[in-house]
């Protein structure tokens, strides 16, 4: 089997290199065939410094920065293979990992999608799949069910339990392996994502086609989670985009629901977890920098209640 490989950079020259480089080192298991850079017009020294260290590589550079989803759709585009794995340029490659996500839809009927469990770079576990924006997040959320969850995977995970392949609702952009004719079959990624919720409109749609979503455990990726737009403290645009893709996925996958009572959900959830962050914030500034995100972020959904009812009444 060959797999294509795609990867997604903007201004991560230095951790792109990391990642093709752990390509190179990281025996995969299985033939890798093109591997594509898609550059979102970055205006470091990414496009040269691949070119000059790998210059096997497929080099894609995009005059003008369209978004993640749009650069995917352009690297598809010039990928060959049945299967196509799709990455953030802040990623890292464990071994057999592709092998592995392969391997496991193999498995399973009617798979459209495979992701691995991502790691952080001191191997912890880290989040990999998400509920769909609307009331099942943020019903997941307010009852703590989500994190009690991740709780009892990070534990089976540091204790080396084994723990089997199953579907999602939807997987991580960061990591994707993904059936190439089942993508050209549903269009793709939506370009009008720019950033944020792609991935969940992309697997929603995947689910809407007949085919399924599934994480594999025992496929280990690392990611660098937030290199592209501040981790734990993210800049006020990132949070607003984030705010804007959840809004634009409910609307346009769930239209009969009411989207204010859904922001107010979500403006609860995060003042909640700003007001549970203070105390650790005393002690820690990764929780001070979580207490500033979490209010940042209850603000933004009340706002967008307050846009969203002010448009209503106009309307």
């Amino acid at each position: 089997m060959t797999i294509d490989i795609i990867l997604i950079s903007y201004n991560t020259q230095t951790l792109l290199l990391k990642c093709l480089n752990s390509i190179k080192h990281a025996p995969q298991g299985c033939e890798i065939g093109n591997i594509i850079v898609v550059d979102n017009a970055s205006n470091d020294l990414t496009v040269e410094n691949v070119k000059e260290s790998f210059p096997d590589v497929i080099v894609i550079s995009l005059e003008e920065n369209k978004g993640y989803a749009h650069a995917v759709n352009i690297g598809v585009e010039h990928s060959t293979s049945e299967w196509v794995f799709i990455g953030n340029a802040d990623i890292e490659f464990r071994s057999n990992s592709i092998l592995h996500l392969w391997q496991a839809t193999l498995s399973h009927q009617n798979v459209g999608i495979a992701c691995p469990q991502q790691v952080y770079p001191d191997n912890s576990r880290q989040r990999s799949w998400g509920f769909f924006p609307g009331y099942s997040e943020a019903l997941h959320y307010l009852s703590f069910s989500s994190a009690i969850e991740n709780v009892l995977e990070s534990i089976a995970m540091k204790l080396g339990i084994a723990r089997k392949s199953r579907f999602i609702p939807y997987a991580d952009g960061a990591a994707l392996l993904i059936h190439r004719d089942s993508f050209i079959a549903i269009g793709g990624f939506d370009s009008s994502f720019f950033f944020f919720g792609e991935e969940a409109d992309f697997c929603q749609r995947m689910w809407q086609s007949g085919k399924g979503v599934l994480f594999v455990p025992n496929a280990t990726i690392m990611h660098v989670r937030g290199a592209t737009y501040g981790g734990n403290s993210p800049s006020l645009q990132s949070l607003e985009m984030l705010v804007d893709s959840k809004k634009k996925f409910i609307t346009k996958h769930q239209p009969e629901s009411s989207l204010t009572f859904i922001m107010l959900l979500m403006s609860m959830y995060h003042a909640m977890m700003s007001v549970i962050s203070i105390p650790f914030g005393l002690i820690s500034s990764s929780w001070r920098s979580k207490f500033t995100m979490n209010f940042v972020l209850a603000g933004l959904y009340i706002i967008a209640i307050r846009t969203q009812t002010s448009e209503s009444e106009s309307s």
